[in-house]
């Protein structure tokens, strides 16, 4: 049986905190889980109440015991850099507001001011992480302001 360090007061309102607000759903999802091993439920009642594998229960509540909290947060991942660095990406936020229909000329402006090529995928990609946790009131629209395809109808109907 495997369970975490007795949790003091503190830790448990920062627990609860990170399970009802944290950033992410990895972080809620792991705070609950050291929440309940400190209230006492065992690693594969936990397991079967987060739908995963007691031994990932179990790493998590390693991470909390060795790290705290910055533990629970999601780790660094590997994958292509991005195109643009962050003031780079509020450049183009910047420009595609500015000009939010006409993307081609947004593209080559930014190719002049920058020296990077970027299609209007890797526009939208850059925008998507910019503007994370920014509410959209777009209405079904995309945040380059093009109108998201639907499925189901056609375009001549």
């Amino acid at each position: 049986m495997k369970f975490v360090t007795p949790l003091t007061a503190a830790e448990q309102l920062t627990l609860l905190d990170a399970r009802d607000q944290g950033p992410t759903a990895g972080l809620r999802r792991r705070a609950q889980a050291v929440e309940l091993s400190g209230r006492g439920y065992r690693r594969t009642a936990i397991a079967d109440l987060l739908n995963v594998h007691c031994e990932t229960v179990s790493a998590w509540l390693d991470r909390w015991d060795t790290q705290g909290l910055w533990g629970l947060y999601d780790q660094p991942r590997g994958g292509r850099p991005p195109r643009f660095t962050l003031a780079e990406a509020e450049q183009v936020r910047l420009e595609v507001e500015q000009s939010p229909r006409q993307l081609r000329q947004v593209q080559a402006r930014l190719q002049e001011r920058l020296g990077k090529p970027a299609s209007r995928q890797t526009l939208r990609r850059t925008l998507k992480k910019t503007m994370a946790g920014v509410g959209s009131a777009a209405g079904g629209r995309s945040s380059t302001g093009v109108r998201k395809p639907r499925f189901g109808r056609s375009k001549t109907a």
